[in-house]
Parts: structure tokens; sequence; C-alpha cells
């Protein structure tokens, strides 16, 4: 197939990717998560751009590491500083986004590459990824679990490709052997010798050790994946139990030296993970290369106890996935982020993520019990299960801690969806779902806080500012505020972020501040509440489209928009509680 076959096959999946860029560039206005800012670009900004940020928990007690963060936002935030032109809040949501956008092709090409190993149409399975609001907006997104998606996504084509030749080498040596047992017709009459027979029976050598070769660099890079994925989200150990196996599995099978695999794997992560190890101990504890060469030194020459040395010179490096573990191991330490019921993930975030496709691939489990299911959906079907079921295991459960699953599920939809009779029905429920699963997290989703912040940077930074570096604003029942976007170095002292907090505590913080001016940015479904506190203030602005799901239009309100379907009073009284407004106290 030429390149412009190609191409004109997947016109759709290339609009689709376009889109997904421009989504980036418009940009989006929901606000998904607090970890979106506080476990990437809120650290690399204060670090590179020199500006008053939040250091999460996370990052006094080193259970992050930082190298795949600053791969992640330091090119863009290292542009801005760069370029004084770019340095506005909009670059700075912008940027750690498109980067994160131009590493979700790899899910894209993981998906072409195991439809092409497991012979999946990837015509309609590339649409099909491409058109999921994960893709749109979680994967668009600078979370630790894009990372982890997109790192998940090159060890799957690392180890399809290893398998893959693997069984054509395989397939090969059967093949040749097949033709010592046939007799030719001219070659019947004829004598040969024995090293004549196996010159021309025997298999290539030169051959067999390029494939070898091969799969022994392959399989090395696989140890450097799994030791960068692991130092990203200890939880990458769960999705990559699947590949792993079926590698080792295939190798065994095929007598192709599985143990030379291991250690090549082992191998392959231990530099990576020494060179990780080295910089995190060099970044939460201000120790250069030079320092922890000197004290292996002085553990080398020394005369004293020898043992206590080299004890205190071990515990000294920073293990960021070690000390991840030992912190989501103390039930006390969850508690505090919420506990979910153990089937949280299983009957929730997996619909959540899937939605339609869900059903499909409770269809296969099924055919995989009843042993009908194909070994090509058997697969992707054992390499979903795992990760489920031992991710189930922890009390704290999010939707985006399952990422990695989604290109796994969407090459069983397809796969499955061929052969049901009501294919056009699951496409267009496809279709619906994801919709709305982009409007919600893309756009109304605490929809009003990153507008909100970025008026307030244009009005601090420009020639005639409408605010000053005195004044005070209260978040009121929104996400945490990114001090990032402000740009400046006072924004941690500005913006004070009450959370959920009861409004009385609003109300004897906004009475007992005392700088120039205080502001206030609270949901329209809590304005009603606050009018009652008597105190005085200025509308500045409202900025639409903010849905707080801890504080949700009324059911009265909602109830009223449906029976007087053509008022458009009741329209407004719904735009008003969908919006956040900034308010401005009266002395």
């Amino acid at each position: 197939m030429s390149s412009l076959d190609w191409i004109r096959n997947h016109k759709i999946w290339l609009s689709l990717v376009f889109v997904r860029f421009c989504l980036v560039f418009l940009p989006q206005q929901g606000y998904i998560h607090p970890d979106e800012f506080f476990q990437s670009t809120e650290i690399v900004a204060g670090d590179i751009l020199n500006v008053s940020v939040v250091r999460t928990w996370e990052f006094s007690v080193g259970l992050r590491s930082v190298p795949p963060i600053y791969c992640l936002t330091g090119p863009g935030f290292s542009l801005l500083k760069g370029v004084p032109q770019m340095m506005t809040s909009y670059w700075a949501v912008v940027l750690p986004r498109l980067s994160a956008c131009i590493l979700s092709l790899a899910v894209d090409v993981a998906v072409l590459y195991v439809c092409d190993v497991f012979a999946i149409d990837s015509t309609v399975a590339l649409p099909i990824l491409a058109s999921s609001y994960v893709m749109l907006t979680y994967l668009t997104r600078p979370f630790s679990n894009t990372l982890e998606t997109v790192t998940f996504c090159v060890l799957l084509v690392l180890v399809a490709k290893v398998v893959k030749n693997i069984r054509h080498s395989q397939s090969d040596r059967a093949e040749k052997k097949s033709k010592e047992f046939k007799v030719l017709p001219n070659d019947g009459y004829q004598r040969k010798t024995l090293d004549e027979f196996r010159k021309k029976h025997s298999p290539n050598p030169t051959e067999e050790k390029s494939n070898s070769d091969s799969n022994g660099r392959t399989v090395f890079l696989i140890g450097v994946v799994m030791s960068i994925g692991m130092f990203i989200r200890p939880t990458f150990a769960a999705f990559s139990v699947g590949p792993i196996l079926w590698l080792v599995g295939t190798a065994l099978m095929s007598g192709d030296g599985a143990v030379s695999y291991l250690f090549l794997m082992s191998f392959g992560a231990l530099v990576p993970s020494i060179l990780m190890v080295l910089v995190d101990t060099a970044y939460y504890s201000d120790m250069t290369v030079v320092d922890i060469l000197s004290r292996f030194r002085q553990c080398v020459i020394t005369s004293g106890n020898v043992a206590k040395c080299w004890e205190e010179y071990f515990s000294m490096f920073i293990v960021t996935p070690w000390n991840f573990l030992k912190y989501n191991s103390d039930p006390d330490n969850l508690s505090v982020h919420g506990h979910h019921p153990y089937y949280t993930h299983l009957l929730i975030n997996i619909p959540l993520l899937l939605g339609p496709a869900v059903v499909l691939i409770l269809v296969e489990l099924y055919r995989f019990c009843m042993r009908r299911s194909t070994s090509y959906n058997s697969t992707p079907l054992c390499f979903l299960t795992p990760p489920i079921l031992i991710l189930s295991l922890f009390p704290h459960q999010e939707p985006r801690f399952l990422l990695p699953l989604l290109p796994l599920g969407v090459i069983l939809y397809v796969s499955s969806i061929n052969r049901i009779g009501h294919r056009n029905v699951f496409l267009f429920l496809w279709c619906v779902f994801n919709l709305i699963g982009l409007l919600f997290y893309g756009f109304l989703h605490q929809g009003g806080v990153i507008p909100l912040l970025s008026y307030i940077e244009k009005n601090l930074n420009n020639p005639s500012p409408l605010f000053t570096n005195e004044d005070t604003f209260f978040f009121f029942h929104t996400y945490m505020p990114p001090r990032s976007l402000l740009l400046s170095h006072t924004s941690v002292e500005q913006l004070v972020d009450l959370q959920g907090s009861p409004i009385e505590d609003l109300v004897a913080a906004v009475k007992s501040q005392k700088t120039c001016c205080s502001y206030l940015a609270i949901p329209g479904t809590m304005m009603e509440e606050f009018v009652h506190q008597r105190i005085s203030f200025d509308v500045i602005q409202a900025f639409p489209f903010h849905l707080s799901m801890e504080d949700p239009p009324s059911y009265d309100v909602v109830k009223e928009v449906w029976q007087n379907f053509s008022d458009r009073a009741y329209y407004d009284k719904l735009f008003e509680s969908m919006s956040l407004f900034l308010l401005k106290m009266k002395n």
C-alpha cells in the first residue's frame, strides 16, 4: 500500500488527531483534577521560571521522581523563560499540554502496531481511539498518568515486536524442517553427501544470529522502559504483568532463551534506575555527584565502623518508587485521600473511561471463560484483567489510575464489534458517550477556575493593571487554584484556597483581611447563601460554564428549566448557577 493510499484509508483518524491538537490550543477550560498542575507544572514552573508556587507534600518527602516531569513540562517552561513575550497564563497552560499531546501519539502508534500483530482492522481501531474523550482530555494534560500510559504503550510495542520476531523465526524453522522430508522428483535419483544436504536444508546461521541480536536489543530496551515506568508511577508494574508474561511464555514455548531475556531486561532496568536515583537524590537533598562520590570514597578508605558508614551512605539515596510504596501501604495515609469500595474500578471507573465498550468487553470475557474466544482476543483480555484486580486492592481509586488500559479496551472493542449484528448502534453510542465526556471534562468541570486565573494574570501584569500584588483572592468551593498561572512572585500569599470550608469560615476570613482589596471566587450555586451573610460586594466578572459536582445546580433549577423549556428567564438562572463569579469586597 502506498503512502497516499494509507492516508486516504486513515483520513478520519488524521482529522481527529488534528482536532486533538486544536483542542490544546483552544484551550480546554475544564479542570479535571488538581494533580494536572500540582504533580508537574507547578513544580517545574517554580524551578525554571522562579515564580511563586505551592509545592505539595509529595515533593517534600520524595514520593515523585523528578526527571519524568521535567521531560514532560520542562521544554515548555524553558521556552517561556527564553521568550519573555510568551510569558502569559495562556502559554503556561498550553505548552505543557502540547508536550503531553505530542507524546499521546505514541498511544496511536501502539494501537496501529498491535492491530497489525493481532490482524485487526486499524482503519476502525484508530478512529475509535482518537474519538475517545480520554484521548482528547486526559491524555493531553500533563498528568503523571499520561506519562505512564505513553510508557506502557512503548512497552506494548516492544514486547509485540519481540513476540512477532520469535513466532516468525519459529514458523521459518518449521517450514524449513518440513522441506527435509519432501522428496523432489529430480533429487530422488541423485546421491548427496551429508554436507551438501545440511548446506541446502539447514537454517541460515547469519540470519538467525541477526534475529537473535535484534531481539536481544529490544529486550534490553524493554528493561529500560520498565525502569522508567516504575519511576513515573510504581503502579506501572501492575500494567506490565500481562505483556511481560506473554513475552516470557512465548520465549519458553519456542525455546528461545527466556532466562537470557530476563537477564537482559534486568540489566536494561539497572542503568536508568541508577541515573534516576542519583538525579532524585541530588534534587531532594541538594547534594552533587561530587558529594556522593566523596562519601563513597570515605566509606572505602575508612578505618572506623565500616558497616555503619555504608548504612549511612545507602540511606542518603532517594528511591522514589520505594517511598511511594511505603506511603501507600499505610492505610492511615490513604484515608487522607479518601477511601473507595474495592469494586470502584470495576463497576465505576472502567465504564467511565470506556463507556459502551465495556458491554462488548464483558461479552468477550464470558466467551473467554466459556473457551469460545480466539487467541487474538484472549491475549489483550489477559493484559486488561491483572491491573484492574491488582489496583482494586488499594482503597483509593480514581478513573485516571486506569488510563493505560485505554488502548487495550479499544482493541478488544474493535475486535468484538466486527462479530456483532448491531455494529452501527454501538458506534453511535460510542460517539454520543465520548461527546458528552469531552464537553464535561474538557469544558464544564470546574471550567471557570483557569479562565478566572488567566483574567487575574492578564489584569495584574498589564500596563494599566486592575489588580495589584497587595490584593488577596479567596477561592471558595473550587478546586485548588494553581499559583503558577499568575506568573508572579507573590501568588502564594495572594491566592487563599478555602476549599470546601463552611460559609462561616469564608465570612471570618474576608472580615479579618487587612490588605488593600479583597476578592472572592465563588460558584453561582453558593451565591445565594453568601448574599445572606450581608457582606457588601461588587460583581467584577462572571466566568460561564463552571460545573462543580461538589456543588451542582439544584434540582429545582433544573426542573424549572425542564418545565419552562421556552422561557429564557429560567435559562438565565441555570446559566448563573453554572458560572464562577469574581466578587470585590467593599470596605
